[in-house]
């Protein structure tokens, strides 16, 4: 029983934990495994396959826990089980490194690599392939010890349309490659059930046949536990029976052993209500009685405030897409009866709703996958929502002032789902958010900008970004790695623009900080090497070969001047080493110094995929010069000319008109 305020309760267990006993809506990170409740035979189970198969399949719907029995689950079980864990991986974006700096070998593999190793300094992921990664990881192991890795949210490289993208193929081919050199690694794929086909796919190619494990929804018990036992020495406690209620009205029959199941994502809803109504000073007993009044308005209010956010993020009116979730997956058989959840096809929606709307939608938790005979479906995420979707707008519902810190969360959301412009709009918000006062959220917003800016295709707005986040952290920490990273950025953008003298002084700028000289390096290389001085480019990569033999960046770049300069054998070797994940540039380098035979759909392949990349059309147009095509060397070399990502330089735009007076 709980008698006092609830607020004053709440301070009490503030000292245990920073936002009080349960997460709310957010998933569960390796920091709250001492209060994950509720996937005891779930975390073992998922473990053991993890630890027995070469490649797992963890496969449920969106906010059934996946994360979070990966988090603070599985993986923690198999450390105290003693098993090599590497940190659970994903695919989002970062903003540890500007976004220029990053995009060579693709932001994907950037992103996984990062992931897997957060406490190191990020420019470490810049030269690593993941063979290498491998590799190092192992060797602190004896040959035969499991090292258990893990891609969550990995549907993001394997189902359509992001599958097909040159990002995403090449993330595949080097993971596959590194598969296959250790057989020691045992990946766990978490996954949606629309990527359990393409994740198949994968297997074959290895030639592996996965362990899969479906992650259901809790059944009773296991919700009871989830609810109460965080609560477990605090002040804070259930009347009699009161969790079993709140259980009870989220419980819903799934097809499986055990009776009904309860959706994790809604019960964390309503442990997000019931620390809501402790934050107002209700008391816990008082809270849980407001939600068991009314569980369809509790859900209703949910659902306002998600499609809100949503409508704004997608520039919809505000009943769109509510309106298209009630017409579509709710039905009444009459008017005195209430409402029921339906399936419908995924297709089944106006125009105004895009697949990105619905992708939001799913993320958002209010829809979820399903199979319809014939094709893929959507339903909603629990059936109570269609009665919730009834209410939607019936009493104003407060949205909650964000932090500054809350819309940079949501700018990496919106870059992790390919959405700059959303990106943009949070960033800016925050900015706003954070008031004058100079402070790490302006940096990282600005950065943020700067990183939309440069996808979007503007390199001077992303380059004034990135000023402004220098001049920022000049004056909080102006020997701080970061310094580095913005001049570094500031650098390759100046390239990429045509100011190759310009981009050199701002990359001799950016040896400020030791921990990361080797971007500087990296900046200062590229920036000697189109101004024409390829001895002095050289010499600054094997600074870093000295130390890493293995830099996979630092090869590319030697291996594209040496081809540029001429110096075929020392070029094949180089770029024979990072063949796998290579960027256009690199594979186009490659075929001139090789002289190997390339046939007219290879060159257009590479010509599509680096169209805009002065470079890549520099190097197609004289393969195919030396092969004897004139007319199309001379075609691909006024590309080069007119490219933009990037500029070709003063002695590579001498080359390239060369070609075509000799058309």
């Amino acid at each position: 029983m709980d008698s006092t305020g609830g607020g004053n309760r709440l301070r009490e267990i503030m000292t245990a934990y920073e936002d009080g006993p349960w997460v709310g809506l957010r998933p569960f990170g390796r920091q709250d495994y001492a209060r994950f409740f509720g996937r005891d035979a779930e975390k073992r189970a998922v473990a053991e396959l993890w630890t027995r198969h070469r490649l797992t399949l963890l496969v449920g719907d969106s906010g059934v826990g996946k994360t979070s029995l990966l988090h603070a689950g599985a993986a923690p079980y198999a450390v105290a089980s003693g098993a090599q864990v590497v940190p659970v991986g994903d695919l989002s974006y970062r903003r540890s490194l500007p976004a220029p700096l990053i995009t060579a070998r693709g932001r994907p593999l950037f992103a996984l690599l990062s992931s897997w190793q957060p406490a190191e300094d990020p420019t470490r992921s810049i030269g690593l392939t993941i063979q290498e990664f491998f590799k190092r990881k192992l060797g602190k192991a004896g040959r035969g010890t499991p090292l258990l890795v893990a891609i969550d949210g990995a549907e993001r490289m394997l189902r359509r349309p992001t599958a097909a993208e040159p990002e995403h193929r090449r993330l595949r081919a080097e993971l596959e490659a590194a598969l296959r050199a250790f057989p020691d690694v045992h990946l766990l794929l978490a996954i949606r059930p629309d990527a359990v086909e393409a994740a198949l796919d994968l297997c074959v190619a290895l030639n592996e046949t996965p362990a899969r494990y479906d992650l259901s929804p809790l059944d009773r018990p296991s919700a009871i536990d989830a609810l109460t036992r965080p609560l477990l020495g605090t002040p804070l406690q259930f009347d009699h029976q009161v969790a079993e209620r709140l259980v009870d009205v989220l419980k819903v029959e799934h097809g499986t052993p055990g009776g009904p199941r309860v959706e994790p994502v809604l019960l964390q809803m309503l442990c997000a209500e019931l620390l809501a109504g402790l934050h107002g000073g209700r008391t816990l007993s008082a809270a849980a009685k407001r939600v068991l009044d009314d569980v369809d308005a509790t859900l209703a209010d949910f659902c306002t405030r998600t499609l809100y956010t949503l409508t704004s993020d997608h520039g919809l009116p505000t009943c769109e897409i509510g309106g298209w979730m009630r017409r579509t997956f709710t039905r009444s058989p009459d008017e005195a009866s209430p409402h029921e959840a339906v399936p419908a096809p995924r297709s089944a929606r106006p125009k105004e709703v895009t697949d990105a709307v619905v992708r939001a939608v799913e993320d958002r938790h209010l829809l979820k996958y399903c199979r319809l005979p014939d094709e893929d479906g959507l339903q909603l995420q629990h059936p109570l929502l269609a009665r919730a979707l009834q209410r939607l707008g019936e009493s104003p519902v407060a949205q909650p002032e964000p932090t500054a810190d809350d819309l940079l969360r949501e700018t990496e959301e919106a870059m992790t789902a390919g959405n700059p412009k959303l990106a943009e709009k949070y960033a800016r918000a925050a900015l706003a958010t954070a008031g004058k006062a100079r402070s790490d959220a302006h940096v990282s917003a600005r950065i943020t900008l700067g990183d939309v800016a440069y996808m979007l295709g503007d390199h001077g707005a992303a380059c004034q970004a990135y000023e402004k986040a220098l001049e920022i952290e000049l004056l909080v920490d102006a020997g701080s790695p970061t310094v580095t990273y913005l001049y570094a950025a500031i650098a390759r953008l100046h390239l990429l623009q045509g100011d190759m003298e310009r981009a050199l002084g701002v990359a001799r700028a950016s040896r400020v900080n030791q921990t990361a000289e080797l971007i500087a390096r990296l900046e200062v290389a590229q920036s000697f090497w189109r101004t024409n001085r390829h001895q002095a480019a050289v010499k600054e990569l094997n600074v870093i070969l000295e130390r890493d033999p293995t830099h996979c960046e630092a090869l590319r770049i030697r291996g594209e001047i040496y081809a540029d300069w001429g110096k075929s054998q020392q070029a094949v070797r180089d770029l024979s080493s990072v063949a796998i994940s290579a960027p256009p540039s690199a594979r186009a380098a490659y075929i001139l110094a090789a002289n190997v035979p390339v046939t007219r759909g290879e060159i257009e392949e590479l010509r599509e995929e680096g169209r805009s990349h002065g470079l890549v059309l520099l190097y197609l147009a004289q393969t195919t010069h030396r092969n004897g095509n004139r007319d199309l060397a001379a075609e691909l070399a006024e590309e080069a000319l007119l490219a933009r990502n990037p500029c070709l330089s003063s002695h590579h735009r001498r080359q390239a008109a060369k070609i075509i007076r000799k058309q």
